[in-house]
């Protein structure tokens, strides 16, 4: 009996072997083969979805230039500052330097010779710590003190100085906080306006410097460093740090902005300051691009000059002969052109 029952146990283990011997790997796994089905499924989707979202090719348009370019020739250097910065004129024609690294303002006349030396370093009423600009409005120069925050005034009659906004010597004072203001503009209303660089924000203020109008914010601006007002109350903001230019109507609406980072036509590599002739057309500081790039009232490219000269432009001002003066931080000189108008 005892032998029947282990023949029988031997059997069993020979079938089990022959059984597990067929064994294939749909029984070890049953739901393989609708997994393989799914993932064939996926892998299809997944071919038609990239073929679909592949990027069009991008139609780039190019710039628009305008078909009568500006030409532009060098004439002069003014030397002997130290990181000029802003560049502006008075109601006489005189020419105003913040000589920045000098911490005063020169005053030069047509011949360019300097005849003046306004200010010194220091915190005080009257002292600069690197003035950046200057802008006028009748007889009262406003410069953008940045190294001390806020925004004084001159008069050029009377050479009496005052704090408009930002610190002032009596901290008691409620004062508008600035933070490195490095841009400065009039209007023919006589209202100042300032550029808040590292609070990323253009102010409108009277002369008294009560806020009549803000713009901007880290959204809308990236350390912007120039602005200018011109004659119907437009305001153009040189957007430095996105390395463009926007266009804002006299309430601060933004209406239109151009440039992108880069060196073709229209485009910018630090844009620090916009200026414009008396007929119209713009001029930026590319400082990056050590160039001067003009645009004519639609924004049409002009053409660029000062890249044989400039090594680190900071701001120009255009007088009303097309004489061009660009202020350059690197060589510590004013460089002057003839500006060619276009026919």
């Amino acid at each position: 009996m005892h032998e029947q029952s282990k023949a029988l146990a031997e059997r069993n283990i020979i079938r089990l072997k022959i059984k597990y011997s067929r064994l294939n790997v749909s029984f070890l796994f049953p739901n393989l083969q609708s997994s393989i089905f799914n993932l064939l499924i996926v892998f299809c989707l997944c071919l038609c979805l990239s073929a679909c979202c592949q990027p069009k090719p991008v139609n780039i348009q190019p710039f628009p230039v305008a078909s009568s370019p500006i030409a532009a020739n060098h004439i002069n250097t003014i030397e002997n500052f130290y990181q000029p910065a802003g560049i502006a004129f008075d109601y006489d024609g005189n020419i105003y330097v913040a000589d920045s690294g000098n911490s005063k303002i020169q005053l030069i006349d047509k011949d360019y010779r300097k005849i003046v030396a306004i200010g010194c370093f220091g915190w005080k009423v009257g002292e600069f710590d690197h003035p950046m600009d200057v802008a006028f409005s009748n007889l009262m120069m406003y410069i953008a003190d940045s190294g001390n925050n806020r925004i004084q005034r001159y008069g050029l009659a009377d050479r009496i100085f005052g704090v408009i906004a930002g610190e002032k010597s009596n901290k008691s004072e409620n004062s508008l906080e600035l933070y490195s203001p490095q841009g400065i503009a009039t209007d023919l209303r006589g209202d100042v306006y300032i550029v808040d660089t590292w609070d990323n924000r253009i102010l409108k203020t009277d002369l008294l410097g009560n806020i009549l109008l803000e713009i901007g914010g880290l959204n809308r601006f990236n350390k912007p460093q120039g602005v200018m007002v011109d004659k119907t109350g437009n305001i153009y903001v040189c957007d430095t740090g996105n390395n463009r230019v926007c266009k804002l109507d006299f309430s601060g609406i933004q209406t239109t902005c151009w440039g992108s980072e880069g060196d073709g036509k229209g485009q910018f590599q630090t844009p620090t300051s916009i200026s414009q002739d008396k007929n119209g057309n713009l001029y930026v500081v590319d400082q990056g691009n050590k160039r001067i790039q003009a645009f004519n009232p639609d924004r049409a490219y002009l053409g660029e000059f000062g890249q044989d000269e400039l090594k680190e432009p900071y701001d120009i001002a255009i007088d009303n002969e097309n004489h061009a003066y660009v202020t350059d931080m690197s060589s510590s000189n004013v460089e002057v052109y003839k500006i060619i108008p276009p026919k």
